[in-house]
């Protein structure tokens, strides 16, 4: 009857689960794997940890650096160049209509001599106008309590009032600091190009009053972006309009759908493009970094996960004789293989849960766990002034937390094959022949 029983269970039948248990918490003494087991698991719970924590905190600074380039560049570019004042206002406000875009404006940007207290600069001036301007919040509005990004100093309400806009400029902290500039001072300006004199070409030049100092947070935007009124630009660069209309949407990191809605209102009669091009090879970086990692960080997943062979060849070693008699009693050698497969899964999920529970756990508290190292052992391991960033960035992704499980109990399933397969074709007649 035992035999009938074993021998027509169904596939993962519930004697399969209570012997993959007890032979799973069987001691070594005992023939068993629970020590290695144990190893097994905190092995892949820490690898499973690692992961999830890395992952975060790499999201976590891209999502920083997005935020901080986004949060200051347009999204959506339009060239204009060569086309007349009415078919740009036009194209302004066909884009403007398509849903997702935000805001739109034209734009210029070029290339100055900065010179002041002695000092002399190259920076690049973006021209714009201040209703556009204002629509950025990272670089015209007051930085918020415990931030020092926005318009740290200075006032913007007088930006581009005046004859042609008046000769107020908004400048990063970093050209600031280099120059020595506070608001109010005055700076000379040197276009490059300019009027053709009996000597050759006579550069441009004039001075310009400090409105406000900014500060985006990206180092190498603050050491060079100058923001000026759009009309003054085109009349202090000589220039018949902008160059481009530059618009901003509500998801700039999914902005594949608006920007073939945006080419499809321009109709070809301009070239479209996005930030992603623009930073084509600070994004491409990112993303292969992100690869890399996670793939060097599955590996850790990976090398865990062998352990499983060795605990559970070890376990069909010792446990012949008890196979054996398991097979005699009418068990299948599907009933067997599915036994130390349910082991090898028991080992990887309990790992991958353990792990992403305190993965997510310190990824969640990465800030306070690091003010508790630093206090703890007094050196400091996160450089506000470096990274730009008042505290240590961490972004749980859900997608990230469920391939790093997956990926354990993948990995442990396939680890648990070769011994599982092993156990399976165990020849009963040899196993008792000796006992």
């Amino acid at each position: 009857m035992a035999d009938a029983q074993l021998g027509g269970a169904r596939p993962f039948a519930p004697f399969e689960f209570v012997i993959a248990m007890r032979y799973l918490r069987t001691r070594r003494k005992d023939g068993g794997i629970a020590l290695i087991a144990m190893f097994s698991i905190g092995a892949i719970a820490f690898g499973v940890l690692a992961l999830i924590l890395v992952l975060s905190v790499m999201n976590g600074f891209r999502q920083e650096l997005f935020d901080q380039m986004l949060g200051t560049q347009s999204h959506i570019y339009v060239d204009t160049t060569g086309l007349g004042a009415e078919q740009i206002a036009d194209l302004e406000q066909r884009v403007l209509a398509v849903p997702g875009v935000t805001s739109i404006g034209p734009r210029y940007q070029g290339q100055a001599l900065f010179t002041a207290n002695g000092r002399t600069v190259g920076a690049q001036v973006v021209a714009a106008e201040a209703q556009d301007l204002s629509a950025i919040p990272r670089i015209t509005a007051r930085p918020e309590q415990g931030d020092n990004r926005g318009l740290v100093s200075g006032d913007f309400s007088t930006f581009g009032d005046g004859e042609h806009g008046g000769d107020e400029i908004l400048v990063g902290s970093g050209l600031a600091a280099q120059l020595g500039l506070q608001v109010g001072d005055q700076v000379t300006l040197l276009a490059p190009s300019g009027a053709t004199g009996p000597f050759g070409t006579v550069p441009r030049r004039k001075a310009y009053t400090v409105g406000g100092i900014f500060r985006i947070g990206v180092y190498e935007y603050d050491q060079i972006i100058t923001f000026m009124p759009l009309e003054q630009a085109l009349l202090f660069f000589a220039v018949d309009g902008p160059d481009a209309l530059e618009a901003r949407v509500s998801t700039p990191l999914e902005i594949d759908p608006v920007r073939r809605a945006v080419t499809e209102a321009v109709d070809g009669e301009a070239f479209v493009y996005d930030w992603r091009d623009r930073n084509l090879s600070f994004f491409s970086a990112l993303q292969l970094e992100r690869f890399l990692m996670r793939i060097v960080m599955s590996i850790l997943i990976i090398i865990a996960a062998l352990n499983i062979i060795t605990g559970l060849v070890m376990l069909v070693k010792n446990k012949g004789r008890d196979i054996a008699i398991l097979r005699t009693m009418g068990a299948t050698r599907g009933s067997i293989l599915r036994i130390f497969l349910l082991i090898g899964q028991m080992i990887g999920f309990t790992g991958a849960a353990i792990g992403a529970f305190l993965g997510v756990l310190l990824a969640s508290n990465i800030e306070t766990i690091r003010r508790f190292i630093e206090s703890l052992t007094g050196q400091q391991i996160f450089d506000q002034s470096v990274y730009m960033l008042v505290s240590l960035p961490s972004k749980i992704d859900p997608g990230e937390v469920l391939f790093a499980i997956l990926f354990s109990v993948i990995c442990a399933l396939i680890a648990s094959i070769v011994p599982a397969v092993r156990a399976a074709f165990l020849d009963p007649v040899e196993a008792l022949r000796y006992e």
